[in-house]
């Protein structure tokens, strides 16, 4: 593939980047009528493009860009890149005189929204130019069009899904309401119901069974992890006996969130509420959500009349895994800070334990296994140029996306603890920001990831082989991990290039740990919690 077609792809996709934040910062789609759905339509659209270009990749086993089309790509776009660019200016003042302006009230409000449609799709219409000619694309879409029917149905499932879940809601927050009434008078509850308003609760607390409380969005996430996994799977396990694993993680995962609700109830009345309704509320659908899915995981490997094949001997040799060294640290931070999350209200005033925790797995892998490398021993001035130029770029975007609320809730916490406690918490803060955070994040998206997105036999490749879909794709799920899609995809190609210099992973710690210490810097010395 020519390399002046590569070059427009990277701008391409970083000018999608920045046109997506910008329309996820500036708009605010209304929470009802038909334009509510619209702000999750090029989200939609975005993952499914997505999965079909991995499906695609996948397919030809790493050879599409050896293809004669893409060889054939004419590398002048540049009008249609500057025409991408017009179309989305005037979507974008569309988009606000839509959703902002109120002229969907107006006699004209049909031609308003058509023409808001025509031009996002002009818009998209154009990007998809700049990037191959129209004759690639026909092509492309003749040669494979099993994928093209695969990311139409994906579209289509995903909004029907959308459409079916805002309103199935209804019907189904009914049996929660009364499993969760009779939980709570099972714990010798008095219990304290509003039937027709979906309140319940006891006379010290009570919450509403609303349509994120009731149940549709963990069964909308089993179904289709399940289904990914029976597909991914098929060949290890037992068919037809293998489908009752999606039923029954889904009444499964039905339960767990009522029971989540009751404990809910009880957390509220009992411990505290703000913690109730804070970080417990948040988090303990998730880890409900991983518990069903690493049980249904377990059952269906471990149980003959779903296995396939029974499992092997354990390995004795007192090896430990490659992909679990790499990826026990972040899996121990994760799992560490939806707990403390869970208990926490506002503030995470736990955040010690979670330091602590990834201290320990980064500590019993490293003595463990010869996989990880040995980062004491490597250093580099790049690195650190890097990490400079990472918190200048951070913190730039940070500027633009402030969010005060998050500043003013760390700050007000810490003022009312006392001096002792506070201090101890920013030790932990600054050494979990600085030193456990950037090796957890590192080992598993540069040392693992990068390569596990090239070959399942990661560990084999050195840490400077380098390929478009993984520098990528890597990046940008770290970006997603952060909450900052620009800032952090930015970031993690920063950090990839710093490790492909010189092929280690030590390099990318490095440049992580100094963009963290100078946000650690910022944060205690011009008070900036926001960036925390």
């Amino acid at each position: 593939m020519n390399r002046p077609l590569l070059r427009r792809w990277v701008w391409l996709v970083l000018i999608a980047l920045v046109e997506l934040t910008w329309l996820a910062i500036r708009i605010e789609a209304p929470s009802v009528g038909l334009l509510s759905y619209a702000k999750g339509v090029p989200s939609i659209f975005i993952t499914s493009l997505a999965v079909v270009l991995i499906l695609g990749w996948a397919g030809s086993h790493g050879k599409v860009r050896n293809l004669p089309i893409f060889q054939d790509a004419s590398p002048t776009s540049w009008p249609l890149v500057l025409c991408h660019i017009g179309t989305f200016a005037a979507f974008s003042w569309l988009t606000i005189c839509v959703f902002e302006d109120g002229v969907t009230s107006s006699a004209f409000a049909a031609l308003w929204i058509l023409a808001w449609a025509a031009m996002g799709f002009a818009t998209g219409v154009f990007w998809l130019l700049a990037a191959l000619p129209a004759r690639v694309w026909v092509r492309l879409a003749r040669n494979n069009l099993s994928l093209v029917w695969v990311g139409a149905s994906i579209i289509a499932a995903s909004l029907a899904w959308g459409f079916f879940a805002s309103r199935a809601w209804k019907p189904l927050s009914g049996p929660t309401f009364l499993l969760v009434q009779w939980l709570l008078r099972a714990f010798g509850q008095d219990v304290v119901s509003e039937p027709a308003n979906l309140v319940l609760g006891t006379k010290q607390f009570s919450v509403g069974v609303y349509p994120a409380c009731a149940g549709y969005e963990g069964v909308g996430l089993m179904v289709l992890f399940a289904g990914a996994y029976l597909w991914l799977f098929r060949h290890s396990l037992r068919f037809p006996r293998a489908y009752l694993l999606l039923p029954s993680a889904v009444i499964a995962i039905w339960l767990v969130n009522a029971v989540r609700l009751a404990v809910l109830v009880l957390f509220g009345a009992y411990v505290s509420p703000e913690i109730a309704m804070g970080g417990f509320h948040s988090q303990a659908g998730w880890l409900g959500f991983i518990g069903v899915a690493l049980a249904m995981v377990a059952v269906a490997q471990r149980m003959s009349f779903f296995a396939a094949t029974e499992a092997g001997p354990a390995d004795r040799s007192g090896e430990t895994n490659p992909t679990t060294a790499y990826l026990a640290p972040l899996m121990a931070l994760l799992a560490v800070t939806m707990i403390t999350g869970a208990l926490s209200g506002g503030f995470d005033w736990l955040y010690p334990v979670r330091v602590l925790g990834t201290a320990a797995a980064i500590w019993l892998f490293w003595r463990r296994s010869m996989t990880l490398p040995t980062l004491a021993q490597s250093w580099s001035w790049r690195a650190v140029a890097i990490g400079v130029a990472v918190f200048i770029i951070w913190i730039g975007l940070e500027r633009v996306t402030a969010r005060p609320e998050a500043r003013s809730s760390i700050a007000g916490a810490l003022g009312g603890m006392p001096a002792g406690l506070a201090a101890a918490w920013l030790f932990f803060r600054v050494v979990g920001s600085v030193v456990t955070v950037p090796i957890a994040e590192e080992l598993a998206f540069r040392g693992y990831l990068l390569r596990r997105l090239i070959s399942a036999d990661f560990d084999r490749l050195t840490l400077v082989r380098f390929t478009w879909l993984s520098f990528l794709l890597s990046s940008v799920l770290f970006g997603a991990l952060h909450g900052r899609w620009l800032a952090g995809t930015v970031a993690g190609m920063c950090y990839a290039l710093a490790m492909y210099r010189r092929g280690k992973v030590a390099d990318a710690v490095i440049a992580h740990a100094v963009t963290n210490a100078l946000i650690a810097a910022d944060v205690l010395i011009l008070g900036n919690w926001g960036l925390w």
